[in-house]
């Protein structure tokens, strides 16, 4: 970090002698990340890549939130900015006005984390604006249903979103994308989650009330499809469905997997230049 900092030190005066400088823009791209190379080239990295085809003229960077990604991937030699190295690398760079899009679901603790070194950071810039998570809204998780509900499903199958979940008053976003589900007739769409609400065994009691559900599709309600989807939802979680007598199956698929989904990242994004 201390070298982020003279870099920083030394972006303040080089602007401070030299006010003529051109005033530069730049887009930052913060995700949670992702520790396996096949998985960001799928889902993450095709939304910066889409944000970077929109935007041709604008420098489009990316910072990873979770240190434990951070680690990992620089334990293969990948160096990846957090949020607040990545401004301070800008800042360092020249740019005075950047816009943050954030790729996270709910509003939880990460994006709390890059609303936080937004505000760190405010200072040292003429504009810096942050969106707001995917499903801040709920005009924002009325879209996402339309695009949950528009999922293949066979007349004796259920369709359950699987998220991830928190233990923060957050995780009612998914009860909200379930209910909106039910209260838009989308019959046999569920949202679950594996460490959050609601649960499993919640969403077998929705299950259960349809006596002609004999199969459940679980798809992933995450950006890609990694450890989580491998080990809690196609693990415990299924194992719950499956327990209950429901042939289960998994989809194999992070939500970034899908075009719709990143074209709504570079729609906000536009929205937030725009403001």
């Amino acid at each position: 970090m201390k070298k982020f900092l003279n870099l920083l030190v030394c972006a303040i005066l080089v602007g401070s002698v030299c006010p003529s400088i051109a005033a530069k823009t730049a887009v930052l791209v913060t995700h949670y990340g992702s520790s396996d190379d096949n998985t960001r080239a799928k889902t993450i990295d095709l939304i910066t890549s889409d944000i970077r085809q929109a935007l041709p003229a604008t420098e489009v960077c990316e910072a990873y939130i979770s240190p434990v990604v951070r680690r990992n991937l620089a334990k293969k030699g990948l160096d990846c900015d957090s949020p607040v190295q990545a401004l301070i690398r800008l800042r360092a760079d020249g740019y005075d006005s950047v816009y943050v899009q954030s790729t996270t679901i709910i509003d939880g603790v990460e994006m709390a984390e890059v609303r936080d070194a937004c505000n760190q950071m405010r200072l040292f810039f003429n504009l810096l604006k942050c969106s707001e998570s995917l499903c801040y809204s709920p005009d924002d998780c009325l879209t996402l249903v339309d695009i949950l509900a528009s999922h293949p499903k066979a007349k004796d199958e259920a369709v359950v979103f699987v998220g991830h979940g928190n233990l923060l008053p957050s995780t009612a976003t998914y009860c909200q994308l379930d209910y909106m589900l039910m209260a838009g007739c989308h019959k046999g769409y569920h949202v679950s989650t594996i460490e959050g609400y609601p649960t499993a065994e919640t969403t077998l009691v929705e299950l259960r009330a349809d006596d002609k559900v004999k199969r459940v599709m679980l798809v992933p309600l995450l950006l890609v499809c990694g450890n989580h989807t491998i080990h809690d939802i196609a693990g415990e979680y299924a194992e719950a469905i499956r327990a209950a007598g429901y042939q289960t199956d998994v989809m194999m698929r992070g939500l970034a997997e899908l075009p719709v989904v990143r074209a709504l990242y570079v729609s906000r994004l536009k929205k937030l230049m725009n403001q």
